[in-house]
């Protein structure tokens, strides 16, 4: 057998591999979605914390504050602790102002620094046997609480995982982040629904107090971020039970980064971070961003003229197989991904939003590679604080 009909056996072999673990994460989010939105009774009233850990947050903070005093959840069952991480900007003036008003808002001024220190410190002082975790700036609506609870009571999960919109506001820099957020959206739900997730986003996390507590928090944690991704590594190797809820009530979103060096510097972060990941997770998300640049090789690894000599149209099909069975399964990923979120959010669905997707994607495939091979050397600040570096100067 030729080489060239070797490496593209080989590249068909390793794409059609990949398209039935995608085609699994899109059929495990197909089968959760309409199940999930099922009407069920309202459950039975608990003490729930929610916990915000802020820094410089002033400019969105406080339309988050009135997101959570609008949750439908009895308000003396009901506590909000923010977490002020040294910010300069009167974020905490601004909590103590709405805090006159609402008795159930608490203030805490960090002890240690950076967004884990921050965490902690809330988890210690929270009353409820659930924290739900949110970012200072995001948005949710008002049955957020309601649908997480009613999901996590009586059950034996310890980790909540759920789901995040980015939302771009003009530009290809932020469709390209929508874009690139909508897929990994699909990957992290899929993965938890099949019970081996690989991804949590920080901006809406729900665990039980105790659980966090007894895997140790981030004790002897000393990586700059990653506080969701370091949780939900601790709790599945303490053995502690994880999983997803796919529901359009407790969706968050975020704005996307709006300049270039923004976007720059949140993917040094966020590649610097998985460098301290164990596990499977990490190698399968390099050998997943790595296969387009395998097929390349190999469709560029032998002239035209060998091709012809060596089975060309056996080549020619495996090789075009290999490219289809990593681009369609990623395109339907997104496209169940994002038919979610339009259903969440009550959007009409964006025209030409496969185009963009393809498009994002051929850009993730090329960016990605190079980002975490900068991160091995850039270290980015992050509201003015260095990060993505195992150092005790945290940022939140």
């Amino acid at each position: 057998m030729s080489t060239p009909l070797i490496l593209a056996l080989l590249a068909f072999a390793a794409a059609f591999l990949f398209a039935l673990i995608v085609g699994g994460w899109r059929e495990a989010i197909e089968a959760a979605w309409p199940k999930n939105a099922v009407a069920t009774e309202g459950p039975q009233v608990e003490r729930v914390s929610l916990l915000v850990p802020a820094r410089n947050a002033a400019r969105t903070l406080t339309a988050l504050l009135q997101d959570l005093h609008a949750q439908q959840w009895p308000k003396e069952a009901l506590e909000v602790i923010v977490v002020d991480d040294g910010s300069e900007d009167g974020t905490a003036e601004q909590v103590r102002e709405i805090g006159k008003r609402w008795p159930g808002l608490v203030l805490l001024k960090a002890e240690g620094k950076g967004k884990k220190d921050a965490i902690s410190q809330g988890v210690r002082r929270a009353q409820g046997e659930w924290v739900l975790l949110t970012d200072a700036d995001a948005r949710c609506g008002p049955l957020r609480v309601q649908r997480i609870m009613q999901h996590v009571l009586g059950s034996a999960l310890d980790l909540l995982l759920l789901p995040v919109e980015t939302r771009a506001h003009g530009g290809a820099i932020q469709q390209l982040q929508a874009d690139e957020q909508t897929a990994l959206l699909g990957v992290g739900a899929g993965t938890a629904l099949q019970g081996g997730a690989v991804l949590a986003n920080g901006a809406n996390l729900a665990f039980r107090r105790s659980a966090f507590l007894a895997v140790g928090g981030y004790a002897g944690d000393t990586w700059a971020s990653g506080d969701d991704m370091f949780l939900l590594q601790r709790m599945r190797k303490a053995g502690r039970q994880v999983g997803y809820l796919l529901h359009p009530d407790v969706l968050v979103t975020v704005d996307a980064e709006p300049t270039f060096a923004g976007f720059w510097s949140q993917r040094l972060r966020w590649a610097g971070k998985m460098r301290a990941m164990s596990g499977p997770g990490p190698w399968g998300a390099l050998a997943g961003s790595m296969l387009p640049w395998f097929l390349l090789y190999t469709s560029c690894s032998f002239s035209l003229e060998e091709m012809m000599v060596q089975r060309p149209l056996a080549i020619l099909f495996l090789l075009s197989a290999a490219w289809l069975l990593w681009l369609l399964p990623l395109l339907a990923l997104a496209r169940t991904a994002r038919r979610f979120l339009r259903a969440s959010t009550d959007t009409a669905p964006l025209r030409w939003s496969d185009g963009s997707s393809l498009l994002s994607l051929l850009a993730f495939s090329l960016y990605a590679p190079v980002v975490a091979l900068a991160s091995l050397f850039v270290r980015p600040r992050w509201k003015g604080r260095k990060t993505g570096s195992p150092t005790r100067e945290r940022g939140a």
